[in-house]
């Protein structure tokens, strides 16, 4: 599980990992801003629209189904079909 302890009061933890998203068949490289165990920040230079369904995936997470929330400029927020669930030696890695 995301170790949300070292986050804000939504369980919200800042984060400079890199990640990918994957809308049918494109694949974009992203850059995660903030993680939680219900979804997550990202940005890109060209965000899916609001109410898309992506595959988002980092190294912490694996492959995670999501949707695209809300789209302010190049960041977007997304919220993770199920909770995110990862083995604790990959929680770490948000920290």
């Amino acid at each position: 599980m995301i170790d949300d302890s070292k986050g804000d009061a939504r369980g919200r933890v800042s984060t400079r990992m890199s990640g990918a998203i994957t809308v049918g068949r494109r694949r974009s490289t992203v850059a995660v801003r903030n993680i939680s165990l219900g979804g997550a920040m990202i940005e890109l230079p060209t965000p899916p629209d609001e109410g898309t369904r992506i595959r988002f995936e980092t190294e912490t997470t694996g492959k995670v189904d999501a949707r695209i929330v809300w789209v302010i400029g190049n960041r977007c927020g997304l919220v993770f079909e199920r909770a995110a669930e990862m083995p604790a030696g990959r929680a770490a890695a948000i920290a």
